[in-house]
């Protein structure tokens, strides 16, 4: 018997209307090679298609394109029961490639829970031991392959002059284009619930979620007990999308006592899913670490930065890793910044296991911020520095989880 959710009891209250929808697919999405296609372009030849034996055998059942389908009664828009006979029935699966999908334990996305990615070829797979023949809850959606490099800026000005390819704002309010997917980000506690949770499935426009900025930080997001920042991170397990953890200072990232490490165990105590751990880094505790030249300088903060890196890799040797900011301190020069600017990214081109990056831009004068601002938003040269930086996508294979 699964465990009920208050869930769809929530979503019910806000009135949700059923309506008929013909989706099957949607082309996949390359933000590399030129213009995305425009969202709800549909390809009605694939699909997410499950199946009730290994090894994609027969009975199948194809599931359609953002629909939430559950063991849940509820028929409504964006939410569907499961087909007969496939609720705690399904044990392989097919992905078309520029698509992902995740499938749970219970009804409402929690419990055991996977994410696949099928970012550069179709998958065909079967289900884990610990999922088979036990899924209740089923979501597919469009996965867009960004280049690692981002932003993150509030002002959409900045992002455009950028040219970014994905950027977030630490907040929710923004939107995604045909050339820029928007990350949202559930600042802290507050953020993380049912309202902003039903609002992220409505939307077709992303397929990742931030989670807390700094929850270890008292100026912060501030959330020093662990359990109750686990409890309001499974509210984003009902969305259905790829889920990035807290995103911690960096000197509380990697040790058992540290705020990450604490949260990561809880959550997997608690089967709340992570996908991606995010993380920050500014060479605090060096920023007056200066050697006898400017290049001999970044390069010493680059092979910290280097050495953080693989710190964090073998934490966490089975997660990807978000920068989602980073700088080598803001009290640096400009002329470090943006050495060390293009050496880090260069990196972390090289290293699958970083999927995305953001710098974060000093702002203390008018040359360390990304563009001049009202009214042209020209590229300042650190801006343009960023901006000329090439990047791979994001994921240069398949994520098939165990």
């Amino acid at each position: 018997m699964k465990n009920l959710k208050i869930y769809f009891c929530v979503l019910l209250a806000f009135g949700v209307a059923f309506t008929s929808c013909k989706k099957k697919s949607q082309k996949p999405i390359n933000l590399v090679e030129g213009p995305l296609e425009p969202i709800g372009t549909i390809d009605p030849n694939t699909g997410l298609k499950v199946f009730q034996n290994i090894n994609q055998a027969a009975p199948a059942s194809d599931m359609e394109l953002w629909i939430i389908y559950s063991s849940s009664s509820q028929v409504s828009t964006g939410f569907r029961s499961l087909p007969s006979g496939f609720d705690d029935k399904i044990k392989s699966f097919t992905i078309p490639v520029g698509h992902m999908a995740v499938f749970a334990e219970n009804q409402d996305g929690t419990g055991e829970s996977i994410c696949y990615v099928a970012a550069v070829s179709d998958i065909k797979a079967n289900l884990p031991a610990r999922l088979v023949d036990k899924v209740s809850y089923v979501r597919f959606v469009p996965f867009r392959n960004a280049p690692k490099k981002g932003a993150c800026q509030v002002n959409l000005n900045d992002v455009n002059s950028l040219q970014a390819p994905w950027f977030y704002n630490w907040g929710l309010g923004a939107s995604s284009s045909t050339t820029s997917q928007y990350v949202p980000m559930t600042w802290g506690r507050g953020s993380s619930n049912a309202t902003n949770a039903l609002a992220f499935i409505n939307r077709r426009d992303i397929d990742h979620l931030l989670s807390f900025n700094e929850p270890d930080n008292a100026s912060q997001a501030n959330i020093p007990d662990i359990n109750a920042a686990v409890t309001n991170y499974k509210f984003k397990l009902y969305t259905g999308y790829r889920l990035c953890s807290p995103a911690v200072e960096q000197d509380n990232s990697t040790l058992a006592t540290d705020w990450l490490p604490q949260f990561v165990e809880a959550a997997n105590s608690q089967k709340a899913r992570i996908d991606v751990i995010a993380l920050h880094w500014y060479d605090w505790g060096n920023e007056n670490n200066n050697q006898s030249t400017t290049q001999a300088t970044a390069n010493a903060i680059f092979n910290r930065f280097k050495s953080y890196i693989t710190k964090l890799h073998t934490a966490y040797p089975n997660q990807a890793l978000w920068f989602t900011e980073y700088n080598c301190n803001p009290t640096r020069s400009d002329e470090i910044q943006m050495i060390f600017m293009k050496a880090s990214a260069e990196y972390m081109n090289t290293l699958s296991y970083v999927e995305r990056y953001a710098y974060f831009f000093p702002g203390r004068t008018a040359t360390n911020r990304p563009t001049t601002g009202t009214p042209n938003w020209e590229l300042t040269t650190m801006g343009k520095t960023w901006a000329d930086i090439a990047s791979p996508p994001s994921l240069s294979r398949n994520i098939i989880p165990n």
